[in-house]
């Protein structure tokens, strides 16, 4: 009993002694000199609405850019209303300015590639404000905020320097080609000849696909060996469509069998969000991107969006290498990484919520008084603090120490953060 006693009396012990290093306070002095360092370096911005007019405070990206073929535009969470404002603004001076003409999204490589090519040329009959949720995730389409950016696409593609849309992910994302999806791949094997009886566990389960992801779902299905037999019978058609003519849509449906046996066996092989999962999954964007990179649109100027933690271009974990490693490694400063962060974020009753712990950086970027601000890495003095380990929330809001700038060029800020709208259909 006394063990008990004395053991729990040292973890008491511990963890108060824990709690005074991890959240002591940072001293007033050091505190002015690290502000004093933000406010040297910080562009302030004016605004993250695409509606706003002007862009003299965005013309800093003119020389930041002035080399870079791949830009990756990080997100902190799926769901922050106002980064999908700033991303937005930012896309539509990029293209406008600088040449930007592909915008290539954290989505499926095949669904994005068909709802690029309903945007171009419609003819699956979806509704006109609904196009975008073919390829798209909902919080990327179905906002309030997100809405202005996809008109602007549609714009776009009746000008002489439309955007081309695209994907990169393993994963389905188009919950509106969700009905379709069994169809299009039953008119593609009909098109082409390929008889579906040839591969009689994906025959069966051809309706199913997107429930298959999930685990459970796949155990009452498919039984005994089925889960291998479905797997190497996608892996056949993956090489039946390599064996096709060489057009764009067979190409593409080689890829799509590609990624959907991939996508399925990383489902049924790890555990959602551990770094196993993560890294499979990153290492397969990151294929799929340089590809489309080097292949599909050679010599051409690409916007990556996708969420922050991709965009890490140093190793996160000893096991997970993020998509952001490939493209640095492969482009090198070609390549420029920006990531969002936030001092905190209002709920749906306007209260702020998420603040950072008392270390962390974004504090220091609270006291600038700065509603909106850039900051590009590249060019601060290595003996800066930004350029030394220091806590930020950058990634999905922990509260992490690194030395950030290994992991990205530019920081953009947004001191209150707001929660998506999602318009209701």
């Amino acid at each position: 009993m006394k063990k008990i006693l004395y053991a729990f009396i040292i973890s008491v012990i511990a963890a108060f002694v824990l709690n005074k290093i991890v959240y002591q306070e940072v001293s007033q002095k050091e505190k002015q000199k690290l502000l004093s360092e933000v406010l040297r370096y910080r562009h302030p911005i004016e605004s993250v609405s695409i509606e706003y007019q002007g862009d003299s405070d965005l013309r800093i990206l003119n020389s930041v850019l002035r080399d870079n073929k791949v830009l990756l535009l990080g997100e902190n969470t799926h769901y922050d209303g106002a980064t999908t404002q700033a991303k937005s603004r930012l896309i539509k001076y990029l293209h406008e300015n600088l040449n930007y003409n592909i915008v290539l999204y954290e989505a499926g490589q095949y669904d994005s590639w068909i709802m690029n090519k309903e945007m171009n040329n419609p003819d699956m009959k979806v509704p006109a404000d609904s196009t975008a949720g073919l390829g798209l995730f909902w919080f990327w389409w179905g906002t309030r905020e997100a809405k202005p950016l996809m008109e602007y696409y549609k714009k776009t593609k009746a000008s002489p320097s439309p955007i081309e849309l695209g994907g990169f992910d393993i994963q389905f994302s188009g919950a509106v080609l969700s009905g379709r999806r069994s169809k299009l791949l039953k008119d593609f094997l009909i098109k082409n000849r390929i008889n579906i009886n040839s591969f009689p566990v994906f025959g069966k389960t051809i309706n199913e696909l997107e429930n298959l992801t999930y685990e459970s779902y796949a155990d009452k299905i498919l039984k005994g060996n089925q889960k291998n037999k479905l797997l190497k019978e996608i892996s056949q058609l993956e090489q039946t469509a390599k064996n096709l003519e060489k057009t764009p849509e067979n190409v593409m449906y080689a890829r799509y069998f590609h990624d959907m046996k991939n996508n399925l066996y990383k489902a049924w092989k790890y555990k959602t969000g551990s770094m196993p999962s993560m890294q499979f999954r990153d290492s397969l964007m990151a294929s799929n991107l340089t590809y489309q990179i080097d292949s599909v649109y050679k010599d051409k100027k690409i916007i990556i969006w996708c969420s922050n933690i991709h965009t890490f271009a140093d190793r996160y974990d000893k096991s997970y290498l993020p998509m952001g490693a490939y493209i640095r490694r492969k482009y090198g400063k070609a390549s420029y990484m920006i990531d969002f962060s936030s001092y905190a974020k209002k709920n749906i009753k306007g209260n702020l919520m998420n603040k950072p712990g008392k270390l962390a950086v974004e504090n220091i970027f609270h006291e600038t008084k700065t509603p909106y601000f850039f900051i590009n890495l590249r060019n601060i003095p290595e003996n800066s603090f930004l350029k030394k380990e220091f806590v930020s929330t950058i990634n999905q809001g922990i509260d992490q120490k690194r030395i950030w700038s290994r992991y990205f060029d530019g920081i953009f800020y947004i001191d209150t953060n707001t929660l998506l709208t999602p318009i209701r259909k």
